[in-house]
């Protein structure tokens, strides 16, 4: 996946007008059981919009309009005023998980691998199962050349998220790359 791929992925959800209602605590959590366990592809594809959508809105304004902001900046490879109006997501909301993601996703675009971990590992830390996080995670091991990593990073992605079709041709890949050795 290219970088620009990634960064259009990443950012998908980000600018969607908000729901009259995000799921609740229990609501995620019976949309992430459902999405690991089902056999219906469109039904998963369905499950992931509905999760992408509840992370990509905060419930405030300010940010849902900064997270606007900084995806039209991604969009047109602007990854210093990305980051710049990203800097100003995380500061004023500090538990919303997808300004994290986000912020991520714009430090491994400018090639700033350490700093994008250090994003994910937030994210990661406020919602353990978002596996877009750990499919970058994934790309950034890939980048520092970290094989055995990055096949983790992908192989608990798809454990949240068993239909994320381009992370499973990666994870078998790998696999075949470091068979026998130790992970």
């Amino acid at each position: 996946m290219t970088r620009l791929m990634l960064a259009l992925a990443l950012s998908a959800s980000v600018g969607c007008a908000s729901g009259p209602s995000e799921p609740s605590r229990p609501q995620m959590d019976a949309l992430f059981l459902r999405l690991r366990t089902t056999h219906d592809r469109s039904e998963a594809e369905m499950l992931e919009v509905t999760i992408r959508h509840a992370w990509a809105h905060s419930g405030r304004d300010n940010v849902d309009r900064q997270m606007e902001q900084a995806a039209t900046a991604i969009h047109a490879g602007d990854y210093d005023q990305a980051l710049d109006t990203l800097d100003k997501v995380v500061a004023a909301d500090p538990g919303f998980v997808e300004g994290w993601d986000q912020r991520a996703m714009v430090h491994y675009l400018r090639d700033e691998y350490t700093d994008a971990v250090s994003d994910i590992e937030h994210v990661l830390i406020l919602e353990p199962r978002h596996f877009g996080a750990l499919a970058a995670l994934g790309q950034v091991m890939l980048a520092l050349d970290d094989k055995k990593a990055a096949l983790e990073a992908f192989r608990a992605a798809l454990e949240i998220n068993p239909y994320l079709d381009d992370v499973r041709d990666q994870a078998e890949e790998l696999e075949d790359e470091v068979a026998g050795t130790p992970i």
